[in-house]
């Protein structure tokens, strides 16, 4: 499933990068590192005061980051507790009042849900089951889900971006159809499934039952009524650009994300303009934050500030604004007053490490979160994981910032045995708190191998291959060497046996393993980015 949602996203890149092309006279600026692309409409002076203007990011309000759920790097569907599970390329998130989050896993065309313990569940679809069927729970169908929201009972909306469709599913995990056809892309408004929409990528839902949806190919803002009624909040089909003004007369290019706040304000992640708008309730649409034509990574106020493809929003009660800018590979907030802040991320660094600021790492993060304590939620979707982080140097209810990332003492050695018999492979590691494992074999996770050491007594041939754990805890996680299982009759005592030495042999295997995995991973990221 992998390689639909990835095609889809390099897909969607190809377009932002066509329509970043069609400009006319693109010139380039360099400064501090990050690039910026700026339109003919700003000439040589002004790009040159923009750039001047870019402070380097300050991480006035650092946040700590972990890992609350998903392996980095690692692609699955599996249900479980933190690391035990594995998501399939999450592109958005949602909080509740009781900080339950809810995951749009995209490649997995299903919606999961979190617990604050980090608890793990699929709540609707199947992975080995897409399409666009109403129903309960894992009966239910969606097709590369992209975007979520929670309202105040516990109805969760989704932006079922490959049937064209918006949905909803009650706490019970009963699953209905709002608005839209599944299948048929269009631009109508109507009521429930008369009403079109052209892969829709975000949504959020307001305290009356509003629902708004980042329509994202059709290049417009859409609002849906409690009873299905749709209309155009902003923006008009098929006529991409940047200008700001009422209704139709303002401009989006390729919005992903959505957020609406008390008042009745929703702000935009305008993906393909690398800025931050606002709609007010009368329809109003201004750019909070960034320069249409203008990428980059400087924190600022306004226009000075700068993003690169910034894909998911939300709001708090404060009106401070967070964003997932995704391919600057950081987190930033916008307070009311439109100053810029980057809390956690490098800019151009990609990675999966948890800390604090700038220590953190993050990989194209496509969606994010924020409760009513301040927690922000992350889906880091390259590297298939959950994040969560907080202000105060730790996660609450956990105690991070006091902590020490694993370290592993003694890696896992190969192992050869005879098919069917027994085999173990065990690590040493520490760490503050005590970590926890998760075994990989050929890069999927095991089901239940969650210790230290993990044992099969009686081995199948489907057993063979590399395994790998990964060790983490709150302040982070790192990766063991591979080891291979491999059958055969082990050598008499004091033989070496005929053809290559056994410790040559695996050696390579593990090399040869790390390196499919490394270009794998390469291959992702660049995808991601639409760069071939």
């Amino acid at each position: 499933m992998r390689s639909l949602a990835t095609s889809r996203r390099t897909l969607w890149a190809s377009i932002v990068l066509a329509a970043a092309l069609a400009r006319p006279a693109v010139v380039r600026a360099q400064d501090g590192g990050a690039v910026l692309a700026a339109s003919a409409l700003l000439d040589a002076a002004a790009v040159s005061a923009l750039a001047s203007a870019v402070p380097v990011s300050d991480y006035a309000t650092p946040y700590t980051f972990t890992t609350l759920a998903g392996v980095g790097g690692l692609t699955g569907a599996i249900n479980g507790t933190g690391t035990a599970s594995t998501f399939g390329t999450p592109s958005g998130v949602a909080v509740d009042a009781n900080g339950n989050l809810y995951v749009a896993d995209t490649d997995n065309s299903e919606i999961r849900k979190i617990t604050a313990a980090g608890v793990v569940t699929t709540l609707a679809g199947s992975p080995a089951n897409p399409g666009g069927a109403n129903g309960t729970g894992a009966a239910a169908q969606f097709s590369l889900p992209y975007g979520v929201a929670v309202d105040g009972s516990g109805n969760v909306y989704v932006a079922d971006s490959g049937n064209n469709t918006i949905r909803k599913i009650t706490p019970a995990g009963v699953v209905t159809t709002l608005a839209g056809l599944a299948g048929i892309a269009g631009v109508v408004n109507g009521t429930g499934s008369a009403a079109r929409f052209n892969f829709p990528q975000g949504v959020a839902v307001d305290a009356a039952g509003n629902v708004y949806v980042a329509d994202s190919e059709n290049g417009t803002i859409r609002k849906i009524t409690a009873a299905g009624v749709v209309t155009t909040l902003a923006g008009t089909a098929g006529d991409m650009g940047s200008a700001n003004g009422t209704g139709a007369i303002a401009r989006f290019n390729l919005p992903q994300g959505v957020a609406v706040d008390a008042g009745g304000n929703v702000y935009v992640a305008d993906t393909g303009n690398d800025t931050i708008r606002k709609i007010t309730a009368a329809g109003v649409v201004t750019t909070l934050a960034g320069t249409a034509g203008v990428t980059g990574g400087g924190d600022g106020t306004g226009a000075a500030a700068l993003f690169n493809s910034p894909e998911g929003v939300a709001v708090d009660a404060g009106g401070n604004v967070f964003v997932a800018d995704s391919l600057d590979n950081v987190i930033r907030m916008i307070s009311s007053t439109g100053v810029v802040t980057t809390i956690a991320g490098t800019v151009g660094a990609t990675g999966v490490v948890n800390g604090k600021g700038a220590a953190a790492l993050f990989n194209d993060p496509g969606g994010v979160a924020v409760d009513t304590n301040g927690n922000v939620y992350v889906a880091d979707t390259v590297n298939d994981t959950i994040r969560k982080g907080s202000l105060g140097g730790g996660i609450i209810g956990i105690g991070v910032g006091t902590g020490a990332a694993p370290t592993i003492s003694v890696q896992p050695k190969s192992v050869t045995t005879p098919l069917g018999g027994s085999f173990s492979f065990s690590v040493t590691a520490t760490g503050s708190p005590a970590p926890t494992y998760q075994w990989l074999l050929n890069g999927a996770a095991i089901a239940g191998a969650t210790s230290a050491t993990y044992s099969v007594s009686s081995s199948i041939s489907a057993e063979a291959g590399s395994y790998t754990v990964v060790v983490s805890n709150s302040a982070g996680e790192v990766t063991s060497s591979a080891a291979t299982l491999a059958f055969g009759a082990a050598a008499a005592p004091g033989k070496s046996g005929g053809g290559a030495p056994s410790q040559w042999f695996d050696g390579a295997v593990a090399l040869l393993v790390a390196a499919r995995l490394a270009l794998r991973r390469r291959q992702e990221r660049r995808a991601a980015r639409g760069i071939g």
